[in-house]
């Protein structure tokens, strides 16, 4: 496992004492001024104006007035797709405010996950809590190496019943899985009391999903297509290529033909029944719109800071013709714009019904400038431009994302017991979340990042990416 900048540092502190700050209900959508917050091992001990302060070494921190939210979260990420990854990716969440991650696939084994897991847990490295919920099931070949693979209900049992006894923490579900195998797999995570979330399987429609009590799911274009009047008869067209193994040109030439076909049948009547029903069945939704920016070029140019944090050698395979935009038509390029117009007004549809956000992004070295912690907040920005508030955007981030996993000591609140995670502000990210990029501390585990900490692990980044 690869070294981690600053961490040997994880254990240094004891007792904490954040003074002067004004406390960010962000359910509520409250500020409470004047606050204090005493952090001991890694948990808060006691929230008020005037504190009883136990005896023994304390760290006092002068917060200024700033502005204390919980820590943020990022709910679809890959920080295993290389062996250095996390060197860089910890950091860098950290430096964003992110304190806890999903990881939802790795090309690591699930014992070096675990192990990493692990040490953050006991303080002894520094970066975000991580979740593990990467134990993918996709059809064979799989669609990336490592997958758990399953052609059959059969499959499907055996398969869930080996991610139980590792330890993972849910059951993904990927793509190319056939209907009856999904559902076998949904029936399967049911028994072993694991949450089933993932894709969408391209041979299943949404509402089989809700069916089957599906959890979460991954990304957001499944449910415009389940908008269309034509979703069936789409899922129908993929499911017989792929019944008589048609070759993969077929097969994408069908997936790219959707584009177009929701664009003409998207219907909104039909949307407003399907999200209610989502809303029923509390499925969760992990929107990764900030996918879009890859396929269309909004790339950041290559001096820019985030750039320059990111290991030369990712730089430069981010620079090489990518598989995926090789794939994509040039009619489906043509209609990204409009495409991605849908999306968002689907997006806000959905959560003006109530349908639950968990805010994500897909970030990893191997989806192209696709930024651990800066594209958090990059998605974050997308949900206000699609009309959500602030503090609607920030509840995807702080509150919801720990309640959907069942963390007992994290709910999005700033109260006694819960874990330390916090980020300090010096605006109110209630009126502009533009104060998250460059926060005054973040509070990782219990362990108090000020601005000179984190400033110099920028500068760590930016040296080891030269």
């Amino acid at each position: 496992m690869a070294t981690l900048p600053f961490g040997s540092q994880a254990t240094a502190q004891s007792m904490v004492l954040l003074e002067d700050v004004a406390i960010v209900d962000v359910e509520a959508g409250t500020v409470t001024p004047g606050q204090s917050v005493l952090i001991e091992d890694g948990m808060i001990l006691q929230v008020g104006a005037d504190l009883t302060i136990p005896t023994g070494p304390l760290e006092t921190f002068d917060s200024d007035a700033g502005y204390l939210i919980p820590g943020l979260w990022d709910s679809h990420v890959h920080i295993f797709s290389s062996p250095a990854e996390p060197a860089t990716a910890l950091p860098l969440y950290l430096i964003n405010g992110v304190t806890g991650i999903r990881d939802m696939g790795a090309l690591w084994p699930f014992e070096d996950q675990q192990a990493l897991q692990t040490q953050i847990e006991a303080r002894e490295v520094l970066g975000p809590r991580i979740v593990l919920s990467g134990a993918w099931v996709d059809g064979s070949p799989g669609s990336w190496p490592g997958m758990f693979l399953a052609d059959t209900p059969g499959q499907a049992a055996e398969v869930v019943g080996q991610i139980a006894s590792e330890g993972w923490d849910a059951v993904k579900a990927y793509s190319m899985l056939s209907e009856p195998t999904y559902r076998s797999l949904a029936e399967a995570a049911a028994e072993a009391g694991l949450p089933l979330v993932g894709h969408i399987p391209e041979q299943v429609t949404l509402a089989t999903a809700i069916e089957v009590g599906q959890a979460g799911m991954e990304h957001f274009g499944r449910i415009p297509m389940a908008c269309s009047t034509r979703e069936a008869e789409m899922v129908e067209a993929l499911s017989e290529a792929m019944a008589r193994n048609a070759d993969l040109d077929e097969v994408f030439g069908l997936m790219a033909d959707r584009n177009g076909i929701i664009l003409s049948s998207w219907d909104e009547a039909l949307c407003e029944s399907v999200l209610a029903d989502m809303v029923d069945a509390a499925l969760h939704v992990s929107p990764t719109l900030v996918v879009a920016d890859f396929y269309i070029g909004n790339w950041p140019a290559p001096d820019a800071p985030r750039m320059r944090m990111i290991p030369a050698e990712v730089r430069e395979a981010w620079g090489r013709p990518d598989f995926r935009l090789e794939a994509v038509a040039d009619e489906v390029l043509e209609l990204a714009e409009a495409t991605i117009a849908l999306d968002r007004q689907t997006f806000a549809m959905a959560h003006a019904a109530g349908v639950p956000i968990l805010a994500a992004s897909d970030a990893s070295f191997a989806n192209p400038y696709l930024f651990h912690g800066f594209s958090l907040l990059d998605e974050l920005d997308i949900y206000v431009d699609a009309g959500l508030t602030p503090q609607e955007a920030l509840y995807t981030a702080t509150v919801a994302p720990p309640r959907f996993f069942g963390l007992p000591d994290q709910d999005g609140t700033i109260t006694q017991g819960q874990r330390a995670d916090m980020v300090l502000l010096e605006a109110n990210p209630l009126a502009d979340l533009a104060t998250l990029r460059r926060p005054m501390a973040v509070v990782a585990n219990g362990r108090l990042l000020d601005r000179v900490t984190l400033d110099a692990m920028e500068a760590d980044l930016i040296a080891r990416g030269e």
